[in-house]
C-alpha cells in the first residue's frame, strides 16, 4: 500500500454517513410503557430497570425525546377514532344536557382542527385598508371648552 494511500485510509469517506444517536432497550421500554400502559414516569422507569432520574436524564436527550413525542403522536392518532365515537355516544344520552352540548361542540371543531385552511376562515382578525392620497378628514378637536368648564 502507498504511502499516500495510507494516509487518505484513515480519512472518513464522503460516503460514511455521521452515526446516528438510538435509544437503548431499556429508555425504549419505559416510553413505551408510559405511552401505550399510562403509567407514571418513576412506575415506568421502574418496569425498565431505571432509576427515575435516569429517565428523566434520558428524555433530556434530542433523541430520545423524539422517540416521546414520536409515540405520543402515534397514540393520538390511533385513538382518534375512538375519541369522535365516545363523543358521539355522549351527544346520544339525554340525561346531562350540558354533556351533550359540549359534545356536539367539540365534534363540530373535530372538522376544523382536520383541516386548517377551514378554521382559518373562522378565526378572528383585524383588517388594516390602507389608502393612499386624498386628503385626510378634519381633525375633531376634544379640547374642552374652558367657558363650559366652568358651568
Amino acid at each position: 500500500m502507498s504511502a499516500l494511500a495510507a494516509v487518505h485510509s484513515n480519512q472518513p469517506q464522503a460516503k460514511d454517513k455521521p452515526q446516528q444517536l438510538r435509544i437503548n432497550g431499556r429508555n425504549k421500554a419505559a416510553i413505551d410503557a408510559m405511552v401505550w400502559e399510562g403509567l407514571k414516569r418513576s412506575d415506568a422507569a421502574a418496569k425498565a430497570g431505571l432509576t427515575d432520574h435516569a429517565l428523566y436524564v434520558a428524555l433530556t436527550k434530542p433523541h430520545v425525546r423524539s422517540y416521546y413525542l414520536q409515540q405520543l403522536d402515534v397514540l393520538r392518532t390511533s385513538e382518534r377514532a375512538r375519541n369522535i365515537h365516545t363523543l358521539a355516544e355522549v351527544r346520544d344520552q339525554t340525561s346531562n344536557q350540558m354533556a351533550r352540548v359540549q359534545a356536539v361542540k367539540a365534534l363540530e371543531q373535530l372538522d376544523d382542527d382536520a383541516n386548517p385552511a377551514a378554521a382559518a376562515k373562522s378565526l378572528p382578525g383585524l383588517q388594516i385598508v390602507i389608502v393612499q392620497g386624498g386628503s385626510a378628514p378634519p381633525a375633531i378637536d376634544v379640547t374642552p371648552n374652558s367657558e363650559l368648564a366652568r358651568d
